[in-house]
């Protein structure tokens, strides 16, 4: 067998390895750039190149030129006359005593006979600006790469734009043509949510249309312009129903669409003040934003009902048909109701419900009625005949005791009298004989 010893790598010094030839250049390293230059060396460029254009041209540069690099020098040239440090300052190089007395037409500087230079700059009017490196060692052309930090620019603003100390130039932080934010147009308030105090006016509407959505006589669309939002109109936003109950008659903000504010009802029993291009956007951004069409909306709008006037309950008058010893003696034992329902199935299955005394009634009348509060109807019909309340104990089927609270011992003629003064707004303008069991009015 043969075998082979495997020498050690031998351990390389930096000097080994820099020896070797160094194909890709690795090893290569770029000088260093030269330093950027001072804002002194910006400045005498800046001179420079204006004492170039007076040399080429005769003139100074004038700030009204059509020609933006000569309306430049000129406002260069002002800020430097503005400025007495930078005046002083360039003093040395100031060659054609344009930082003194301003040479203004007086200027007669020949493209051929040009003034002596101690540094020989001045040679022509393109050479001008390349000979200020030579004057000074400190005096250099500015190119973006030599701005290396903040400091740069800001010493380097000849034209005081960021300083804003001169007010001769303008500052680019004044905003002259920008109203500022206090002037602005903006709405009168902003949309708050609130709780809906008459929120049983809408109730029962929110609970119709849901109906009508789930046996199909409405339709849900996508939301697509805001000129379909009118008085009435109802949407789902956010998964919930709502009413546009009131539009405004006037805009809000600035702009020329008309933007009032609206009062929009929610089924949560919430409303809000949104504007109407609000109520738009939110519409607009919502994946699930539909517009409810309903069949009976646009028939009902051409005879001038709106959802104001939607039937929202029944009245109802009913006589018991009981043959319980302790009521049959009560000849005139009437309960005056209100039900969002429709009458036949409010009053359905009577035999087994206390609130009918579990016996078959009868319909004497009924009314429809139109933004009555249910609970404000039954405790003025309570108050009012608070004395001619049934006060009897009755068995039920079930074994147990009851007293029924919404029966009385009332003529119909009365009841009907009662349940027209609550409806046209005048019954307290009324009171109850207790003596003759009649409704006269108060003295």
């Amino acid at each position: 067998m043969i075998r082979t010893r495997r020498e050690p790598p031998k351990q390389r010094t930096l000097d080994d390895i820099f020896a070797e030839t160094d194909e890709l250049g690795l090893l290569t390293v770029a000088p260093p750039r030269s330093l950027a230059p001072s804002a002194d060396q910006r400045l005498v460029a800046t001179l420079h190149n204006i004492e170039a254009f007076v040399t080429q041209h005769g003139r100074e540069p004038q700030e009204d030129a059509k020609d933006l690099n000569e309306a430049t020098l000129a406002v260069q040239l002002a800020a430097l006359r503005g400025d007495p440090a930078k005046v002083e300052g360039l003093a040395a190089w100031d060659t054609l005593g344009l930082l003194g007395d301003s040479m203004g037409d007086a200027v007669d500087v020949s493209r051929d006979d040009q003034p002596a230079m101690s540094d020989g700059a001045g040679q022509g009017g393109g050479s001008a600006a390349s000979e200020a490196t030579s004057s000074s060692p400190k005096e250099a052309t500015v190119t973006p790469d030599s701005v290396t930090s903040l400091d740069d620019i800001w010493d380097s603003d000849t034209l005081g734009l960021l300083s804003g100390g001169d007010e001769s130039v303008e500052s680019i932080f004044d905003l002259t043509h920008v109203p500022e934010r206090n002037e602005r147009e903006m709405p009168d308030e902003i949309a708050q949510r609130a709780h809906c105090e008459d929120f049983y006016r809408f109730e029962s509407l929110f609970d119709q249309v849901r109906e009508e959505l789930r046996e199909g006589d409405a339709e849900a669309v996508p939301f697509q312009m805001e000129s379909q939002i009118d008085e009435g109109d109802m949407f789902v936003l956010n998964g919930m129903l709502c009413i546009a109950d009131q539009v405004g008659t006037e805009s809000v903000g600035a702009g020329r669409k008309f933007n009032p504010r609206l009062r929009v009802v929610f089924d949560n029993g919430t409303e809000s003040n949104l504007l109407l291009r609000s109520l738009a956007r939110a519409l607009y951004k919502d994946e699930t934003g539909r517009r409810i069409l309903r069949p009976d909306s646009t028939f009902d709008s051409m005879q001038g009902i709106t959802h104001h006037d939607k039937r929202t309950g029944v009245i109802y008058i009913l006589r018991s048909l009981s043959q319980d010893p302790a009521l049959r003696g009560i000849r005139n034992l009437h309960k005056i109701g209100y039900t969002e329902k429709e009458l036949d199935q409010r009053i359905a299955g009577a035999e087994r419900q206390q609130t009918y005394l579990e016996a078959p009634v009868q319909v004497v009348t009924f009314f429809d009625c139109y933004n009555l509060d249910p609970r404000r109807f039954e405790r003025l019909v309570h108050a009012m005949l608070h004395h001619q309340r049934v006060n009897v104990l009755l068995h039920s089927r079930d074994g147990s005791t009851y007293r029924p609270r919404e029966w009385f011992d009332v003529e119909l003629d009365t009841a009907r009298e009662i349940v027209k003064r609550i409806v046209d707004g005048t019954i307290a303008q009324y009171r109850m004989d207790n003596t003759t069991g009649r409704l006269v009015k108060k003295r």
